[in-house]
């Protein structure tokens, strides 16, 4: 927080000075941040682990905090939209290191994106030759060893158990992606220095996954399974990130109604389209109209010619100019997570590269039988809504606006709130510009997925402000939705690591809500409107919304 009397100072200078300062110390706070925005600079080098890397970087974010502060607020609509936006990242920040503790209290962050075995970065794309690109793994992963005693060390003694079990099993992904993906490049190499140097990286790297996952599990206790930010956490949350201050009755009762009308919908197309029948019954004939695991990919790359198609033609969102989109197979460390992903190309790639999507096939390890319910869970209606989401006009129909800002916070960051709530109502958007005429099935994939997405947001105020144990939200996609067991409670789950994963449902709310208006007051027409908030970035919600407000 800024200390009292602090300097005012006006807006220009200082505002260019501080967007720059919170810029670069994103990229040397986190080196990952800086590697997925294509600054290769950072390539190698790992953000710091253990109790005085922790209370340091709280230091460095307060004095931020407040020189943003200090700042008289900018006339011009921009420049509040980038000190709004440099204001979220910092507090975003602060708030995960202050309040929710994560590099003391979860054992996940040992294996998110600033763990030094996090490794795939360097392989799934090629911005440099392999070589290049190896030298900086090694040296990444020479550096695990001590990076993980250093923050198993500050950790404390009780964890949550479902954190712990996520956290191994990140480990078990991440260790199989340095098994299957890196380890067989040795035999392609010619410097066999380099190819020593690996042998031995991804040796110390596999041995620090291996202490993790023993660590972890010496740790775990079952009857502990803490969680919960509570109420007061939740809001603080939701308004460190997004700027949006929402009582606890107001996103239970937002939760409520998003799945009353959801269910209302879906009855009304069971009753018009499928002649009454039961969502069991036609649930199963979405899930029989999939592609095999042979087909799987090419479907998917067939799927995004024809939704760039229909977006160009139909949904009223004009595409900009950019680096294409490539479907591959999930790699390993993805897979055990996701469905499908999009993973943007950086602004700062000296090449010319593609952005991927990644979409997760049958895996080796799998049972025939976990294979077929795997094609016939991302059966065909299923994975066209979901390439709706990752790519047309979602994800990457953003990313592509994004890389034509001028305001490097705005190309570099994103908040999850306008990001996932865009692709969200994606999802709806090309449902209502006729994408599923002639096809109720995929309409129902539509409401479907929707309706996973409210579960979400009930189970995140459940279980962090309402005392829900995780088995309470499992119960509820289950009921609400007729998930399996097992997909239940993995959707469940994610709510102790990511609370605000409500963030999908909240954010398609928002931008429904700007749409009304902006129609209403005759501003523009739908495709003005969304040319109009793409054009913003991604900034978080109540910074986009004051922003929408000037146009």
């Amino acid at each position: 927080m800024a200390e009292a009397g602090a300097e005012r100072r006006p807006p220009g200078e200082g505002l260019e000075a501080l967007l720059a300062a919170v810029v670069n110390d994103q990229f040397r706070a986190h080196p990952a941040v800086a590697r997925a925005a294509g600054d290769h600079s950072a390539d190698g080098r790992v953000a710091g682990a253990g109790e005085g890397a922790h209370r340091d970087r709280i230091s460095t974010l307060q004095r931020l905090q407040a020189r943003a502060l200090a700042l008289e607020e900018p006339e011009g609509a921009e420049q509040r939209l980038d000190l709004d936006t440099a204001k979220s990242v910092l507090a975003s920040e602060l708030f995960g290191r202050e309040v929710r503790r994560r590099a003391l209290t979860d054992p996940t962050s040992l294996l998110d994106d600033d763990s030094p075995l996090s490794a795939g970065g360097y392989l799934l794309r090629e911005y440099a030759p392999l070589a290049e690109r190896l030298e900086g793994l090694c040296s990444q992963l020479e550096q695990s060893r001590d990076w993980v005693e250093e923050a198993l060390k500050a950790m404390e003694p009780r964890l949550a158990a479902p954190l712990i079990d996520l956290a191994i099993q990140a480990a078990a992904g991440h260790r199989s992606f340095l098994a299957q993906e890196v380890t067989p490049i040795r035999s392609d190499l010619d410097d066999r220095l380099l190819e020593r140097r690996l042998e031995l990286a991804v040796e110390v790297g596999e041995a620090a996954l291996d202490r993790v996952a023993k660590e972890l599990a010496r740790r775990r206790r079952p009857e502990y399974s803490e969680v919960a930010l509570g109420g007061e956490g939740l809001r603080a949350m939701l308004i460190a990130e997004e700027g949006v201050d929402r009582s606890i009755s107001e996103l239970r009762q937002a939760a409520d109604e998003e799945l009353s009308s959801l269910a209302s919908q879906r009855e009304e197309l069971l009753a018009r389209s499928f002649g009454g029948r039961g969502i069991g019954e036609v649930r199963r004939e979405l899930e029989r109209d999939h592609f095999t695991e042979e087909t799987l990919i090419a479907g998917a790359d067939g799927l995004l010619a024809e939704l760039r198609t229909f977006v160009e033609d139909h949904a009223e969102v004009p595409i900009p100019e950019g680096p294409d989109c490539e479907v591959r197979p999930s790699p390993g460390f993805l897979s055990a997570w996701v469905s499908a992903a999009y993973d943007g190309v950086g602004p700062l790639e000296r090449l010319r590269l593609p952005s991927i999507y990644y979409v997760t096939t049958p895996q080796e390890s799998w049972s025939e039988r976990e294979s077929g319910e795997w094609l016939r869970y991302l059966n065909r209606g299923t994975l066209k809504n979901t390439t709706v989401h990752e790519v047309y006009p979602g994800h990457h129909v953003q990313h592509l606006y994004a890389l034509g800002l001028r305001s490097d916070l705005r190309r570099f960051f994103w908040s999850s709130g306008f990001g996932e709530g865009w692709a969200h109502y994606a999802e709806l958007l090309m449902i209502e510009q006729g994408l599923a005429a002639g096809n109720p099935l995929l309409h129902l994939a539509q409401i479907e997925d929707a309706l996973v997405r409210a579960c979400r947001y009930r189970t995140a105020v459940g279980i962090h402000a309402e005392g829900w144990p995780v088995e309470e939200g499992t119960q509820l996609f289950i009921d609400r939705i007729g998930l399996d067991q097992l997909p239940a409670r993995r959707e469940a789950i994610r709510a102790t690591f990511d609370p605000l994963y409500l963030v999908y449902t909240l954010g398609k709310r928002e931008i429904l809500g700007w749409r009304a208006e902006w129609l209403r007051s005759n501003r523009g027409d739908l495709r003005s409107f969304h040319q109009v908030v793409l054009s913003a970035g991604s900034p978080p919600l109540a910074a986009l919304g004051r922003w929408l407000q000037s146009q």
